[in-house]
């Protein structure tokens, strides 16, 4: 995502006379040479400034001071220098005092998210020696460790995924508060732990984030159920970044017994639809090796799989991980390439509507027909109506 709307905002902040900055993970990610996904801004003005200065904002923190400005067709969140009153849930503060840049960077959680950038006169404004950390490859809290995690539990749990994601080393400090204070994160709801181990598994680094989680104590706090294999770290190797949260736990959990992986994904608070796939998923994993057995209507059926490409894909994983033979996934690859979709789901060539009209009563062997009939279709030995009509009436005595 280009600055240009982000700049254009700080622009008008300043030309109402009001200092302001790019601020956090973009300060970081622009550092780094990676262009950032989005930016966010820090300024001295006020929420009802703010709201006054442009004219579509939505406040979705006033209180903290963060205002959601929409500019372009593009939501920003700028928010106010502020420092945090005490806090008093492990989550959020009490309330917070707004003040200067300085201050606003210090409440930050680490070093190398604490940078400010003026965009202006192109420079980074440096409070906390992130640059340094950058360069150096480390992610330390910024201050006393434990009085940042004790902020906000989830510092915790960020700390790792941020040296995951980054091929950071978390340093010693702020390490040694990880693993003392790993316990804690029980402190943090369980949407916000799913949200941050969702990221863990979805930003390209999984296996080394799964094994600071494990090295930390966070993993037997977070995943007490979960047994760390080499298998599943090479697992955990073949995931692409920008996966699907609910794919990534059906790798990490497919050696997991289907109860316990029911009851973690109901404990992380994951949605009906995405526990409903996991289950789905790992069910399904050992098909791959009946595919060869299979009748061509239940190998047609098993591609109607929703989000099939997964199931492929986890297939793919778990072969290749475990030194298997992929030949299974390959013949799967092939019929997926031969069969069109047409081929896969036709239309019905009847309705329970025509086995009214060659009279059949409606109850329980409608089903039984049509899927009977359906299997004929997909086997290729019923092409057309007349034909299933015909099968319908020599196999269940209709005239």
């Amino acid at each position: 995502m280009r600055p240009d709307s982000a700049i254009a905002i700080v622009g008008e902040l300043r030309r109402h006379g009001h200092e302001a900055y790019l601020v956090g993970g973009c300060v970081r990610d622009m550092v780094m040479g990676i262009e950032p996904a989005d930016y966010d801004i820090a300024t001295s003005a006020l929420p009802e400034q703010i709201t006054k200065i442009f004219p579509r904002t939505e406040s979705i923190g006033a209180q903290f001071g963060v205002v959601l400005v929409i500019y372009k067709g593009r939501a920003f969140e700028v928010a106010t220098f502020r420092s945090d009153e005490a806090y008093v849930d492990g989550r959020r503060p009490t309330g917070v005092v707004f003040t200067d840049a300085k201050q606003d960077v210090l409440r930050r959680d680490f070093t190398i998210n604490g940078l400010l950038y003026d965009p202006f006169e192109e420079r980074v404004i440096d409070y906390v020696n992130g640059q340094a950390d950058i360069q150096a490859k480390l992610v330390r809290a910024i201050g006393d460790p434990r009085a940042r995690f004790e902020e906000d539990k989830l510092r915790i749990l960020r700390a790792v995924r941020f040296g995951a994601r980054l091929g950071y080393t978390i340093e010693p400090a702020t390490w040694e508060a990880v693993r003392a204070m790993a316990p804690k994160i029980h402190q943090v709801s369980s949407e916000r732990i799913r949200e941050e181990l969702s990221r863990i598994l979805t930003e390209g680094q999984a296996a080394r984030g799964i094994e600071m989680l494990e090295e930390s104590g966070l993993r037997k706090e977070i995943l007490p159920e979960l047994q760390l294999t080499d298998h599943l770290e090479r697992c955990l190797e073949m995931l692409r970044p920008g996966i699907e949260p609910d794919f990534g736990m059906a790798v990490l959990l497919h050696y997991t017994p289907i109860a316990q992986t029911q009851s973690i994904v109901e404990r992380l608070k994951f949605s009906r639809a995405e526990m409903h796939h996991i289950v789905a998923l790992l069910e399904n994993l050992p098909k791959f090796h009946q595919v060869r057995q299979m009748s061509t209507s239940s190998f047609k059926r098993f591609f109607r799989l929703v989000r099939f490409d997964d199931h492929l894909e986890l297939a793919r994983i778990h072969a290749a991980a475990a030194g298997e033979d992929v030949e299974d996934y390959n013949y799967v690859l092939r019929k997926r390439q031969e069969w069109t979709d047409e081929d896969i789901a036709p239309k019905p060539l009847i309705s329970g509507e025509d086995l009214i009209a060659i009279g059949f009563m409606p109850g329980p062997v409608f089903k039984e027909i049509l899927t009977r009939v359906e299997d004929q279709q997909l086997e290729g030995r019923l092409t057309d109506s007349a034909g299933a009509l015909d099968f319908v009436r020599r196999h269940y005595g209709k005239s």
